[in-house]
């Protein structure tokens, strides 16, 4: 890091003046000097290619030509102090010279916003490593304070760290990915900010296995969902959507036209807690129990296939001994499986349909685990998070599939 600053002057910097301890007993080489000049600076980003780099840090245009009318009619001025923090060097004096335009009159100075923006003093780099950090995980902004402190030696206040957290939208992130497979999966999971409970919605694109947005919403209504699913998908295919079985989300579904797949494991889920607490009574006798948890694997074994008219079969199969079921799996049948039959099945029609939302509560799980989600203060706090862990998700497990 500390030679990136030598490489990108070098290639950026049109002249250098050069002092007389710059020859000692051979020609004085460029790079040489520019390290004795900057040394241990880390600044990444390329300067105006037209600058001049006189000694003492002093820095003016080579062919000045005025930002506001384009002219070169431009007279030189006095020079303008900056103190900018360059990373684990500290403050260094800097001179930018000031220009004055003879054609409007106009007043400038030699820009170095690549390298550090206007009344900043914190170069840049600190902003683009801030990125780096919120990926590995969250942080207080008072700790990003520190991780600063112990990597540059430099420690920002927690208000400047946060003036560098900038999110475009106010409740909304998206994927930069500009298309989505048409494939997706549905979920929720509720955050407090400030002690009071929210939600996060996300979509998730199962075959290209990211996410491709996500909204805080204070509640989670029919309306709120649907205007979220069909804003994320604008002008992007959209075919078929899993969720868990929350009762709204058929309607909604059905408002959006979409192919609606109820996710298989938590079908499995809730009727597993069911037969658990059977299981675990001492009034049901071993044999129940036994009979019990057989009529159950043959529920199980009605999803666990691709092809839809061998599930159909061992659904009529089981039906045919209706009777012998015990009650609460009777009522699972009669209340949910046949009547939801179809949106339980449509992953044996589709390959691309996928059978569970398991990808995007591994995505809730590595992002936003429990011990985590209900210590932020604000929607642009958790943003800003959630944005960067969109980014490192994305670039780690995104895949790039053509499911036309």
């Amino acid at each position: 890091m500390p030679n990136e600053i030598i490489t990108t002057l070098s290639s950026s910097i049109a002249s250098m003046q050069l002092n007389l301890f710059d020859f000692v007993v051979e020609k004085p080489k460029f790079d040489e000097v520019l390290t004795r000049r900057f040394q241990r600076s880390e600044i990444t980003r390329n300067v105006n290619k037209n600058l001049n780099l006189l000694s003492n840090n002093h820095f003016e245009y080579l062919n000045p030509i005025c930002p506001n009318c384009n002219s070169n009619h431009v007279i030189k001025q006095e020079y303008h102090e900056r103190n900018p923090i360059l990373a684990d060097s500290g403050p260094q004096k800097i001179y930018l010279r000031r220009y004055k335009c003879k054609s409007c009159s106009k007043k400038f100075t030699t820009s170095l916003d690549s390298v550090i923006k206007p009344h900043h003093r914190y170069v840049n780099i600190y902003s683009d490593k801030l990125e780096s950090l919120i990926q590995t995980g969250y942080r207080s902004l008072r700790k990003l304070g520190e991780d600063f402190q112990t990597f540059f030696g430099n420690s920002p206040s927690h208000t400047t760290i946060k003036k560098w957290q900038t999110i475009e939208v106010e409740k909304r992130i998206t994927n930069t990915i500009t298309l989505y497979s048409g494939y997706y999966a549905y979920d929720e999971q509720y955050i407090r900010l400030n002690g009071k409970r929210h939600y996060r919605l996300t979509l998730y694109d199962t075959i290209l296995n990211i996410p491709i947005a996500e909204e805080i919403a204070p509640k989670r209504t029919t309306e709120a969902i649907k205007r979220f699913i069909e804003e994320s998908t604008k002008n992007q295919p959209l075919i078929a959507i899993t969720t868990d079985h929350f009762r709204r989300y058929k309607r909604i579904m059905d408002k959006i036209g979409v192919k609606h797949q109820l996710c298989i494991f938590h079908l499995f889920k809730m009727i597993g807690n069911s037969v658990h607490k059977i299981l675990k009574s001492k009034n049901v006798s071993k044999r129940e129990k036994i009979t019990l948890c057989l009529y159950f694997t043959d529920i199980k074994n009605i999803f666990r296939t691709y092809n839809e008219e061998t599930s159909i079969n061992r659904l009529e199969t089981l039906l045919d001994k209706f009777k012998d079921i015990p009650k609460v799996l009777q009522r699972y049948l009669t209340k949910k499986i046949l009547p939801d039959f179809q949106r339980l099945t449509h992953f044996m029609i589709s390959p691309f349909i996928q059978r569970t939302s398991n990808k995007v509560e591994n995505y809730y799980r590595q992002t936003d685990p429990n011990q985590i989600k209900k210590i932020y203060k604000t929607i642009k706090g958790i943003l800003s998070y959630l944005n960067q862990k969109m980014k490192k998700w994305t670039a780690k497990h995104g895949k790039n599939i053509n499911t036309q």
